[in-house]
């Protein structure tokens, strides 16, 4: 897969010529520049990475664009923030990025493939508005202000996700459907999905115990909220009676116009189970 070239080592070199004569001048001297001890060979031993593909000291560096393969099993803080011309990302051995803002702001990011990923840091693909759909198989929760402001996000599959937190998917406009799976055992207590104006399908595949909702304002301006149009909740049929007893679960779907139905004989009983994205 072709990327980027990194580094034009050319123009490197002309570049750098500039910059030590700006140096002498500014010094009046025309002498050869002192580097502090060990300067030299510490740059000399930086990994130039290849392949196509990202290494450890690619990681930091966000002028990235178009499609890309990161080898790395874990990011640093901001890693690719803000890094707009990226359209995909594809890291099969990334286990974390539970680090901040990894992918925030990444406003060309369409589509991601973390096939190993178990953590992801708040605020992950913060304002990504244009990514569409997410699968991620192996995630163990969804931090705080994940998927905030990703406005063109309509689907989201988590197999084995714990539950979203503080706004993981606040300002997602165009979401209308979230798979969280078998693991999932809460849905958070504040603004999960505040102003998801079309959200309405949530299937809660756990069959042990209810799935906590912690407070009704996960809800706010969405199907499910007082007033709303009417979300579709999709439980186990063995569990639909709890779900209806259940603290504020009761409260959201006494609404006239919502729903509870099992997942069992729904389009959804198989679909979407191991993480295929959501169609």
């Amino acid at each position: 897969m072709a990327v980027d070239k990194l580094v034009d080592s050319t123009q490197l070199d002309a570049d750098l010529t500039t910059v030590a004569n700006a140096i002498r001048t500014k010094g009046g001297t025309s002498a050869d520049l002192a580097f502090p001890a060990g300067f030299v060979s510490a740059v000399q031993a930086i990994p130039s990475g290849g392949s196509g593909k990202w290494t450890d000291d690619d990681i930091a560096m966000r002028n990235y664009s178009g499609d890309i393969v990161i080898t790395v099993t874990s990011t640093v803080e901001a890693a690719f923030r803000s890094a707009r011309e990226i359209t995909s990302i594809t890291g099969e051995n990334l286990v974390n990025a539970s680090n901040s803002y990894t992918f925030a702001g990444c406003k060309g990011l369409k589509r991601v493939n973390f096939p190993m990923l178990g953590s992801l840091g708040a605020y992950a693909f913060d304002g990504c508005s244009a990514l569409e759909a997410i699968h991620l198989p192996n995630i163990g929760g969804v931090n705080g202000w994940a998927f905030q402001n990703c406005t063109s996000l309509e689907t989201a599959v988590f197999p084995k996700n714990g539950g979203p937190t503080t706004r993981s998917f606040a300002g997602c406009t165009s979401l209308r459907a979230v798979d969280f799976g078998t693991g999932c055992t809460s849905l958070g207590n504040n603004n999960t999905f505040a102003n998801d104006s079309i959200l309405n399908v949530i299937i809660l595949r756990r069959i042990s115990a209810v799935v906590t909702c912690g407070n009704i304002n996960i809800f706010t301006g969405t199907p499910f909220a007082s007033g709303g149009s009417g979300g579709t909740l999709y439980v186990p049929f063995a569990l639909i009676a709890s779900y209806q007893a259940a603290t504020n679960w009761s409260t959201i779907l006494g609404y006239a116009n919502n729903q509870i139905l099992p997942i069992e004989g729904s389009p959804y009983e198989t679909a979407y189970a191991d993480g295929t994205p959501i169609t």
